[in-house]
């Protein structure tokens, strides 16, 4: 097991105001309790290029101390630098967040931080690692490239106002609707398909999460006789509706898709109008094009990027044993 390293980051900064390159020790090791504000405060920090979480949720990270999901930080100067959240499933990992406190960008923080992270899944069995970057953090897209990571595909964000979305489907009579909390939910341990990569690895942990939290979200089962059509994770602030979770049957999919959408529609949204939103991969095309004819819009993207770690241990290894050949 990987435990608190040290390193040491160099400013490689050419700003004019400091030409000087100023050491810093940094330590990296699993978050403690007493991390969570610097957490939360380099969060706030990287809002434009990570999606909102709050204080409790990260909170309720750290102290499940659960394998499944983790923040790792860089530790500096007596506070968090950086942080990585990552999600495990067995031989698979994806990385939920990453970022380094501005004001210490450009010393190689986030380099050393992403590195121990993926030795530690490595050596945990993870063969392949995934992680997300919005289609506007072009920085990050080739840190992440020069790395080693490819990008494989692209998740879209689709949004519709409730009233534009084309509700006439035959037979909705005889779809069943359970609405309940998250907290007291219990979804059906049935293979089903997700609509989005990242639900793959994270939707049972985050419905563990938010029961020991305070943060709350809706759970949707719709059936269609005794057959299950699919479920949903969904939070809702003021005007709108955001599926975390969408996942269809296997058995006509799309089908399925539109009774889902009717369901959340008819069932959330009672008086005034709201905007719904849903992230589908872009290999899922049929669900894509069933979204748009029903009025939903691509309104954002993000990349899909991934690395195997086995091929990057093989690497590490050949390079080991061909500098042994030298200097012999």
């Amino acid at each position: 097991m990987y435990r608190e390293v040290v390193v040491e980051c160099m400013d490689g900064s050419e700003s004019e105001d400091d030409s000087s390159n100023h050491s810093l020790d940094i330590s990296i090791r699993r978050a403690r309790i007493s991390d969570v504000d610097g957490i939360v405060s380099v969060y706030s920090s990287s809002i434009d290029y990570l999606d909102v979480e709050s204080r409790d949720w990260i909170e309720s990270i750290v102290r499940r101390r659960s394998r499944r999901a983790r923040i790792y930080v860089a530790i500096g100067d007596g506070s968090v630098l950086g942080f990585i959240v990552v999600y495990k499933k067995r031989s698979r990992a994806y990385i939920d967040a990453f970022a380094v406190d501005p004001r210490y960008r450009g010393r190689g923080i986030g380099q050393h931080l992403l590195n121990y992270v993926e030795k530690v899944l490595a050596t945990e069995g993870v063969e392949r690692v995934y992680l997300t970057v919005k289609n506007h953090n072009s920085r990050a897209l080739g840190i992440y490239i020069r790395n080693g990571y490819r990008i494989s595909n692209i998740v879209l964000i689709l949004e519709a106002s409730s009233g534009d979305i084309d509700s006439s489907m035959d037979r909705l009579d005889s779809v069943a609707v359970k609405i309940d909390s998250i907290k007291r939910s219990v979804f059906p341990k049935v293979r089903l398909l997700d609509t989005a990569i990242w639900s793959n690895y994270t939707w049972d942990v985050d419905d563990a999460i938010y029961r020991a939290s305070t943060e709350e979200a809706i759970a949707i089962t719709v059936y269609r006789g005794r057959r299950l059509v699919g479920v949903a994770r969904i939070s809702i602030n003021q005007n709108r509706i955001v599926v975390e979770r969408l996942a269809l049957s296997f058995y006509k999919p799309t089908e399925s898709l539109k009774m889902a959408i009717n369901a959340i529609k008819m069932r959330l949204v009672q008086q005034s109008d709201k905007i719904i939103a849903i992230p589908v991969d872009s290999t899922k095309s049929s669900l894509l094009r069933t979204l748009i004819s029903m009025g939903f819009k691509v309104v954002d993207s993000e990349y899909v990027l991934y690395k195997d770690l086995l091929e990057n241990i093989d690497n590490e290894i050949q390079q080991e044993q061909e500098m042994v050949a030298v200097h012999r």
